[in-house]
């Protein structure tokens, strides 16, 4: 009997190779970690900007930083 994996072991078939996935992720967390800490500075967001710009290999100029 063959055992299927998980759905989270297993690239999603309709996401096309050259979609950019991981940004589109780390961007909708960054959102939701906006929403969830609806009182954080100023600072603290473009912080967290910041992070996920160098993750992304994105220069810190287009973030502002």
């Amino acid at each position: 009997m063959e055992v299927m994996p998980h759905t989270y072991d297993c690239a999603d078939p309709t996401t096309p190779i050259a979609s950019p996935f991981l940004s589109i992720s780390l961007l909708r967390t960054a959102k939701l970690w906006s929403f969830l800490h609806p009182g954080a500075t100023q600072g603290q967001r473009v912080a967290l900007a910041l992070e996920v710009a160098k993750m992304l290999g994105v220069s810190a100029e287009y973030i502002g930083g």
